[in-house]
């Protein structure tokens, strides 16, 4: 069992934030799923070239750098098949697509994972369903375009806090975000960079929108950010905790390789979870074990009932916070 020292529990009531070392065991835990991401991008590159859709089968390229090009090559267009959400933007399809495979199951429902949770969280955990997969190559090899798209899940990440993509219903609820990277994060190839004790004061700063002035921006206007930022450089089996009023961005991946990580949320069960009809899911619960969802099958089932109920509704509300009416928005 790896449980997280008082300091933990302490730094990030004070600070925001806390990285906790050596959680995960890059062979056992990561590199599992790193393995059937990878053979899903070949399933999809093989079938893409059958439909016409890409020329290139990416012979000789494998793991990381596979995806590396392959994102350089086709942008977000298939990015969704990677992802660990539906988007709120999207006009939903029957076809919709995310990442629904059994190694990324196993790594949300980790025991080492919630084993170092549980001092934050409690014996109750659920699985917040706001996450987000970010597969970021090196910048300058994207088109301009795809650098300066606003959603930041392949490209550079603007400054932000977590709860301005929660209802407000979600405000008093117990919910951190968990920051796992696959592999090394560096302050050049594109770390997470957190203002400290940003979190205390208890608001959401001003989070603009993309508009006709700022078509690729949504997020803090850097203008408005403390100096005091710092980078959290982690290797695979570290994860790092945040409170979700914490403002932090990445930098820019001046490396020439891919830098992969995930955006998990997880939350004291049986709270709000301010993502609409996507309520937590339950993954750890000492007062009833049998509410625990230990299958793939469920939580697939869970994503695949949502995505139906999105196509037949028209599609899910999107509430994500913006300061519609605030000067340095428009």
């Amino acid at each position: 069992m790896v449980l997280t020292p008082k300091s933990h529990i302490d730094e990030l009531k004070d600070q925001g934030y806390t990285i906790l070392r050596n959680v995960l065991d890059p062979e056992t835990d990561i590199q599992p799923l790193i393995n059937e991401n990878v053979q899903v991008l070949k399933f999809l590159i093989k079938e893409l070239n059958k439909q016409g859709k890409i020329n290139n089968t990416y012979e000789g390229l494998d793991g990381p750098d596979l995806f590396s090009k392959f994102i350089i090559d086709t942008g977000q267009e298939f990015f969704g098949n990677f992802n660990i959400l539906l988007n709120f933007s999207r006009a939903p399809t029957a076809e919709d697509q995310m990442y629904l495979h059994p190694e990324m199951f196993n790594l949300l429902r980790n025991p080492k994972l919630l084993d170092s949770l549980e001092q934050f969280l409690g014996p109750e955990i659920a699985v917040n369903p706001l996450h987000i997969t970010r597969m970021k190559p090196p910048e300058k090899a994207l088109p301009i375009d795809v650098q300066q798209h606003a959603v930041g899940f392949i490209s550079k990440t603007n400054w932000h806090q977590d709860l301005w993509a929660f209802q407000d219903e979600a405000n008093d609820t117990d919910v951190v975000t968990v920051w796992v990277p696959m592999n090394e994060a560096t302050e050049n190839n594109g770390c997470l960079v957190v203002v400290p004790e940003s979190h205390k004061t208890g608001e959401l700063n001003t989070h603009c929108k993309p508009s006709e002035t700022v078509k690729g921006f949504k997020g803090i206007p850097d203008s408005i950010v403390s100096k005091n930022r710092v980078p959290l450089p982690v290797n695979p089996g570290d994860i790092i905790v945040m409170d979700v009023l914490t403002e932090h961005s990445a930098l820019e991946n001046k490396s020439d390789g891919l830098r992969w990580s995930y955006d998990l949320r997880y939350q004291v069960a049986n709270q709000p979870a301010g993502q609409g009809i996507r309520k937590a899911w339950t993954v750890r619960s000492k007062s009833n074990p049998d509410s625990e969802f230990k299958k793939f099958e469920q939580w697939e089932k869970y994503w695949e009932d949502i995505k139906q109920y999105e196509y037949n509704s028209g599609g899910p509300l999107n509430w994500t916070r913006y300061s519609l009416n605030d000067p340095m928005c428009v």
